[in-house]
């Protein structure tokens, strides 16, 4: 393993303004449908939909693509072998589970897919602090958190490029695990789950990201979470970036629902 945890530092970072607001649009839609929230410290208690008449697309609306690389900005020392700052919740609306960090080239073998940054998950037994509302999402798991219930955070998600801790001679296996939020249970369920060979990067030189493509099952979701094995043992420590995305509720209200969060 290239990062070891007794070498590893973790810098707190006050919350920034995060990704660069989206400029409002407005597109004609057939339909347009009505959310109904109620929000309080950022947590949804109720939420319904319904169909309405003709409306309009506005606010923030459509595919992106979390990048990371409009985390707040961090200066690594001499005394720092490695230096993964956690990435504060929540980051363009969606919350992440404890042990998510991004680490800027010069510490990551990994070249990333859009510079400079690329996201690292450190399992359970990371020295990474606790980030608020960590405990709404499950290990390795990024989704809408406490805003589940509300379907202007569901998203469809497409495609990524990912990394493992791995320099062989095994192939690392990253099982990516769709959810679902389910208002009768009240609980997120299993929508769809599929595995990506990751190859090995025999002493952590030359590496390069994998790209992956998920299926149409990975839409409609409320959260997706990654676990990175080799030989069937893990959770390890994976890297990964670009990780492009669109949301499900692409009409007026729930635009400007998002864009009215700045988290």
């Amino acid at each position: 393993m290239w990062g070891h945890a007794n070498s590893t530092s973790s810098i707190a970072l006050p919350i920034s303004s995060g990704f660069s607001t989206i400029v409002v649009s407005t597109k004609s839609a057939s339909t347009q449908t009505t959310v109904g929230y109620s929000l309080k410290n950022g947590t949804a208690t109720s939420a319904v939909s319904s169909p309405t008449a003709s409306g309009s697309l506005c606010g923030e609306y459509g595919n992106f693509t979390l990048t990371w690389d409009d985390t707040p900005s961090f200066h690594p020392t001499k005394n720092d072998s490695f230096i993964a700052p956690p990435v504060l919740n929540p980051y363009h609306h969606l919350f992440y589970a404890n042990g998510y960090a991004y680490v800027a080239p010069g510490f990551e073998p990994y070249p990333p897919a859009s510079a400079p940054n690329v996201v690292m998950f450190f399992p359970s037994t990371s020295p990474l602090p606790n980030e608020p509302l960590a405990g709404d999402v499950l290990p390795g798991e990024i989704g809408a958190g406490p805003r589940a219930p509300v379907n202007a955070y569901w998203f469809d998600v497409y495609s990524t490029f990912l990394g493992c801790d791995d320099e062989g001679p095994t192939d690392c296996t990253i099982q990516a695990t769709g959810y679902r939020y389910d208002a009768a249970t009240g609980k997120e369920v299993i929508a769809a789950q599929e595995n990506s060979t990751i190859p090995t990067c025999p002493g952590f030189k030359d590496c390069h990201l994998t790209p992956v493509t998920f299926s149409d099952q990975f839409r409609n979701l409320s959260g997706i979470q990654f676990e990175a094995f080799i030989n069937g043992t893990g959770p390890r420590i994976f890297m990964m970036d670009s990780l492009a995305m669109g949301w499900v509720n692409n009409t007026c209200s729930a635009g400007i629902l998002r864009i009215g969060n700045r988290k």
